[in-house]
């Protein structure tokens, strides 16, 4: 009988707990003192606090209480945000961190565009945030780079900057022909071909190589390292412009 007893105390406490969960934060939320009335962006760099707080579209009588999925759904629209989450802390205060999306390289459309990793767009002015990064182009430089190509070299641009950002600071373009073979040009005394994805160990065997190609012929004049071919390394060069 005690048992019986105890069992039913027990869920009646566990049910009026339950109850209590779902109904207090709807209850809290309707009183003043639980208003949204301080904010924290975090996370951001290229947008403003108060453009993060108007794409937002949090209502002006807004609780901390209230459910924020739609809030971060419109965070999540605008074209330089990639993720958004909405928390609070009590008693009035909501934290919106975001995640920018990244520019990664360059294209040349009817003006300089960034891109991130995905191959996305970015709306940046290059000039105004010093965006020192490499232009991603076609092997004829005539032509747009299809949404494919476009995106295959923004991940690896991307992929490579993580692996070795020494060697991609000191690349300056990256093409691809119709073939799908890249090639990168690193400053004025190289140019690199490959066939994405290029490993990091591939790419450290064609560095050493180079080098030593450099070592052994300095007059020849920039180098084509080639890295096309499984398990070689092909150098060859570009002629120098004799003076006159």
């Amino acid at each position: 009988m005690y048992r019986i007893v105890r069992i039913a105390l027990w869920f009646s406490v566990a049910g009026g707990a339950y109850l209590a969960a779902a109904w207090l934060p709807g209850t809290l939320g309707e009183l003043e003192y639980f208003q949204a009335k301080e904010f924290d962006v975090v996370g951001n760099r290229f947008i403003g606090e108060k453009e993060i707080l108007k794409a937002a579209s949090i209502p002006k009588y807004a609780s901390v209480f209230d459910v924020t999925d739609s809030w971060e759904l419109n965070l999540n629209r605008h074209p330089l945000i990639l993720s958004a989450k909405i928390t609070r802390i009590l008693p009035k205060t909501l934290v919106v961190t975001v995640q920018e999306r990244v520019p990664i390289a360059l294209v040349s459309n009817t003006l300089l565009e960034p891109v991130d990793r995905y191959g996305q767009i970015l709306p940046l002015d290059p000039g105004k945030y010093k965006l020192d990064l490499p232009l991603l182009r076609t092997d004829s430089g005539t032509a747009k780079l299809s949404r494919s190509q476009l995106r295959l070299l923004a991940t690896e641009v991307q992929r490579l900057t993580v692996n070795d950002p020494h060697f991609m600071a000191a690349v300056s373009e990256v093409s691809m022909d119709d073939n799908g073979d890249a090639t990168f040009v690193v400053e004025s005394d190289m140019q690199l071909k490959f066939r994405p994805p290029l490993l990091n160990l591939r790419l450290q065997e064609g560095l050493m190589v180079h080098a030593d190609a450099i070592q052994r012929y300095p007059d020849r004049g920039p180098a084509i390292v080639d890295l096309r071919y499984a398990d070689q390394v092909v150098v060859s060069y570009k002629k120098r412009m004799e003076s006159r």
